[in-house]
């Protein structure tokens, strides 16, 4: 059974990273560095929904009006500037090495309360492994809240699942295909999610279900291997969260990660990651080389 460390600041990066490739969950209180990502995204967020209360639009707009505002500000923020520098700074400050870890621009994830909005751009992710989405075992998420969560608008973590093979579509899934098709599509998935997402072919037990319940800027960091999902909001509140993902290059390099037991997803997710110290992207001929052990 995996393990959950909270507050294990003065761990060192290689140790944390080998024991999130063992099924460890590490969960963090609200540092600086995370704070102030979270502050920035919330400014974004209060800016477009001003005047209302960004948990509670929802209650006073139609969906079609819901997503014209959340689309454009995901995008915004995933695609500034200062969000990148603000994420350099959180791997700082968890004592990341700087010129050898490479991170994936940062997501702002929406979750609508009731079933509101399910689809597209509030996808609510049902169980599955990133891995399923053709990501390298080798990586590290690393996911926060903007405001504090509660057990009913959170995520939801499957650690019995650690290790424990689960029938899933992953073999139908090709990330250059997702790329070319599905991240297009999201604004236009309004009632239902037409995507080709990776699913689980069987029924996934809440036995040992984990729930972290924590305040905003508090860090949830966990393998790409590891099942979670999110949460079915019954809060009364919309949540909105951020999430980014982390590579070392030793652990690219070496083939150190996660053991795969059930992905067989096509393509990679490798040539997203850009470098902390300057954003360049990876070399292409290690995209070539770490996809091929990475898997």
């Amino acid at each position: 059974m995996p393990n959950v460390y909270f507050d294990f600041f003065d761990i060192a990066d290689d140790t944390r990273r080998q024991r999130i490739f063992e099924g460890d969950i590490f969960l963090s209180s609200a540092l600086s560095s995370v704070t102030s990502l979270c502050d920035f995204a919330k400014s974004m967020i209060e800016e477009a929904f001003f005047p209302a209360d960004p948990q509670e639009a929802q209650f006073h707009l139609a969906v079609e009006e819901f997503i014209n505002i959340i689309g454009p500000l995901k995008s915004r923020f995933t695609n500034h500037g200062r969000t990148k520098e603000l994420v350099r700074n959180v791997i700082s400050e968890f004592g990341g090495d700087l010129d050898r870890t490479y991170f994936d621009v940062p997501r702002l994830r929406v979750v609508t309360h009731g079933g509101y909005l399910t689809a597209g751009v509030g996808y609510a992710y049902r169980p599955h492994r990133d891995i399923w989405y053709a990501s390298p075992t080798s990586q590290v998420n690393w996911w926060t809240p903007v405001y504090r969560l509660e057990a009913e608008r959170a995520l939801s973590l499957y650690p019995n699942y650690w290790g424990r093979r689960v029938q899933n579509s992953s073999r139908e899934f090709d990330y250059d295909e997702w790329c070319r098709i599905g991240r297009q599509q999201a604004a236009s998935q309004i009632e239902s999610d037409t995507r080709r997402h990776p699913l689980a072919e069987e029924e996934i037990s809440t036995d040992g279900e984990l729930r972290p319940v924590c305040d905003a800027g508090a860090m949830i960091s966990f393998s790409s291997a590891q099942l979670h999902a999110t949460a079915a909001n019954t809060s009364g509140l919309t949540r909105f969260s951020l999430d980014f993902r982390t590579l070392h290059l030793d652990d690219l390099e070496s083939g150190t990660g996660a053991h795969n037991v059930d992905s067989a997803a096509t393509g990679t997710t490798l040539g997203d990651f850009i470098s902390v110290s300057n954003f360049s992207a990876l070399p292409t001929e290690l995209i070539r080389s770490a996809s091929l052990v990475n898997k």
